[in-house]
């Protein structure tokens, strides 16, 4: 025997790449399709992301924002931040929050803070479109009015959290 014959070595190469493809198929399939289910809906996110809009009205308080350090944390009494937004888009939007640049003596340190439940807005309740609403926050750390200042106020909500207003005070 001198080795195998042509016709052999081809039904065992066959053989292989059969079993080989029977593991990989399914792991291909798998990867293909979550991938292709991610980038779609993703995809269609960004799509109905670009019909968002949400503004600050700037008639309200500093810039359409307003907030009060002077209350005594430790007594219960509730510091608090709030801002009048306007739904300027076709998307309605809820689940906000907000994101505060604080500098306080010589740091400055970025909070976030959840709505109240009075103000919250909910995938049930949300800010329909030319819609404006006031939304307040509980501030749970004690700031001193006098040391404590807000640098900058960003309004960011789970539908489209790239559609953020933010002011610099």
């Amino acid at each position: 025997m001198k080795g195998l014959s042509p016709i052999i070595s081809v039904v065992i190469l066959v053989a292989l790449s059969i079993s080989l493809m029977s593991y990989v198929a399914p792991w291909m399939y798998n990867m293909v399709y979550k991938t292709t289910n991610s980038t779609g809906s993703e995809a269609q996110r960004q799509i109905m992301c670009r019909n968002a809009g949400l503004g600050l009205d700037d008639s309200y308080g500093s810039y359409g924002i307003d907030y009060n350090f002077s209350f005594n944390v430790s007594a219960n009494e509730t510091d608090w931040i709030k801002a009048k937004v306007v739904n300027t888009g076709t998307v309605n939007l809820y689940a906000f929050t907000f994101e505060v640049l604080i500098q306080n003596g010589t740091e400055e340190d970025i909070y976030h803070y959840g709505l109240t439940d009075s103000s919250e807005r909910t995938a049930a309740n949300p800010l329909y479109s030319a819609m404006s609403a006031i939304l307040t926050a509980n501030v749970t750390e004690d700031w001193n009015e006098s040391t404590a200042v807000v640098r900058e106020v960003k309004i960011i909500n789970a539908v489209c959290p790239e559609v953020a207003p933010s002011i610099e005070l």
